[in-house]
């Protein structure tokens, strides 16, 4: 699915942002809409299956993630 966000594509470029929750809902939403403005995600949760998940998505989209 294609999302087209209402902010510039490099809003938060060179910026580091950690998403809790970032496996699943609106934890995983948002860890997609930062990611897409330019910013490295971290993500962070309790499931490590459901991180990976969301890792592997947003990584497809070439976008910058890392998860711990």
């Amino acid at each position: 699915m294609r999302y087209q966000s209402i902010f510039r594509p490099d809003l938060l470029q060179g910026q580091v942002i950690i998403v809790t929750g970032g496996g699943s809902g609106i934890g995983r939403a948002i860890a997609h809409e930062v990611a897409s403005l330019g910013a490295h995600v971290v993500l962070a949760g309790r499931q490590l299956a459901k991180l990976e998940s969301t890792r592997q998505e947003i990584a497809a989209a070439s976008h910058s993630v890392s998860m711990f």
